[in-house]
């Protein structure tokens, strides 16, 4: 959750979409303020967000550390399972934190055609912003190529629309070698037409909306 501290009542603002607007309606004193000195909150922890967009990567890559050890625990007491879980939950809501736009986290999960490498296959968008998603792909397809293209291709709940948007690879992370594993793969989309991008901003933000109430 992103949050910071009115200038005017100096109580805590608290909202998903501060880092895509400029200023706010403070729900405490009514004043409309700037947004700024971001924090991000999560697990009963708060991190200043200037700091987290500094070390960014870092904190990538021991989340995908974390994610492997949790992926390999076998013989391990629940405690200590119950401990990674947490320490993942709180990585997991840092980097979501440090993001630069909003991520709408479907559930259930939105079904999309995928299309990469000359692959087209029926895969997951796990969630989406207005620049980018993480789709999901059965582990019996080949894991896209970072830096390669991909199109996708979905329609919104309870929405006709259908959206054609390409976008580029990011990063991707194999499934591991279980039946209901799933490859993953982050993607930044090219740039978005006025239309497609209103109608994007107005289901997320929308969305983010409801959550905080």
């Amino acid at each position: 959750m992103l949050m910071m501290k009115c200038p005017q009542c100096n109580k805590y603002i608290n909202s998903e979409l501060l880092a895509e607007i400029e200023s706010i309606v403070c729900e405490h004193c009514e004043a409309t303020v700037p947004v700024i000195n971001l924090l991000v909150s999560s697990n009963g922890f708060t991190f200043d967000r200037n700091h987290l967009l500094k070390q960014f990567f870092r904190y990538r890559q021991l989340l995908d550390e974390v994610i492997d050890e949790r992926n390999s625990l076998s013989n391990t007491s629940d405690e200590s399972k119950r401990s990674l879980e947490q320490f993942m939950t709180l990585l997991q809501g840092m980097m979501a934190g440090a993001r630069g736009n909003f991520r709408y986290e479907f559930s259930p999960s939105l079904a999309a055609q995928l299309c990469y490498s000359k692959n087209e296959c029926s895969g997951i968008l796990f969630n989406l912003s207005t620049e980018g998603a993480c789709v999901e792909i059965p582990r019996l397809n080949p894991l896209p190529r970072v830096g390669g293209s991909i199109s996708i291709e979905f329609s919104l709940p309870d929405q006709a629309e259908v959206f054609l948007i390409n976008g580029e690879i990011c990063w991707t992370r194999k499934a591991k070698e279980m039946d209901e594993a799933k490859h993953s793969a982050g993607v930044k989309f090219d740039q978005l037409g006025a239309s497609v991008h209103t109608t994007l901003w107005q289901y997320i933000s929308g969305q983010a909306s409801a959550v905080e109430k």
